[in-house]
């Protein structure tokens, strides 16, 4: 074996067994709008957006976040990480990318030592500059425990789909807030929750990425060369 394979060899199998994960996190929240304060901004148009149907996605991964997690009931993350959030209101859909701070957090009261434990599903984005401020947070909390018997881990992979409506929910509620902060102009609603799903997906960090690229530029390179030579 020529010395470029082995290397070329070495870093794919580095990368394979060292390779880092990072977990994408998404929540999307569904309903209606309840009350709304606007002032001119009109991202999603002139006029009253209360009673109009709304859908929030918030996106962002963990690789910065900070954990918090208690046996099993539940897990947290905190950072200022590159997010992206999605809203649509009415049909008129605004995507917003920043990098702020964000949280997440699932609780599971099942598995709470006290029989008033609550089980919870949030997420929030902040962002904010001296030109713009946005923020995105939605959320739900009920007794029925909804995540009884489940991992509350926002670290392995798994996706949840929750329907507010079939139970009896504390809050389920859904803020969204962006203004201009020279201006003052601003779209700020609130919404009533009628679907909550989050999910988690892991994938590769760039670096491990990087790192099998380069294995197998290695590979190529060194295949051609052999070929040049036979």
């Amino acid at each position: 074996m020529s010395s470029t394979s082995f290397f070329a060899i070495a870093l794919l199998a580095s990368a394979w067994i060292s390779s880092a994960q990072a977990t994408i996190l998404t929540t999307t929240s569904r309903g209606v709008v309840s009350s709304v304060y606007q002032n001119t901004l009109d991202d999603f148009g002139p006029g009253n957006l209360a009673g109009k149907k709304f859908q929030i996605t918030l996106t962002f991964d963990d690789s910065s976040a900070t954990r918090d997690s208690y046996l099993n009931q539940y897990e947290a993350l905190y950072g200022l990480n590159l997010f992206s959030a999605r809203i649509t209101v009415d049909g008129v859909t605004r995507d917003y990318q920043r990098t702020g701070n964000f949280q997440q957090q699932t609780a599971n009261g099942a598995s709470a030592e006290t029989p008033w434990g609550s089980d919870q599903a949030f997420a929030g984005v902040n962002w904010t500059t001296r030109e713009e401020s946005l923020y995105a947070y939605h959320g739900i909390e009920s007794m029925n425990h909804f995540f009884a018997g489940a991992n509350a881990s926002l670290t392995t992979p798994f996706s949840a789909t929750l329907r507010p409506d079939l139970y009896e929910y504390m809050t389920k509620q859904a803020q969204f807030g962006h203004t201009d902060v020279l201006s003052g102009r601003s779209t700020v609603f609130y919404g009533e929750i009628e679907e909550f799903s989050m999910s988690t997906v892991a994938v590769p960090e760039p670096v491990s990425l990087g790192l099998l690229a380069l294995g197998a530029l290695a590979m190529l390179g060194a295949r051609r060369r052999s070929q040049s030579a036979a």
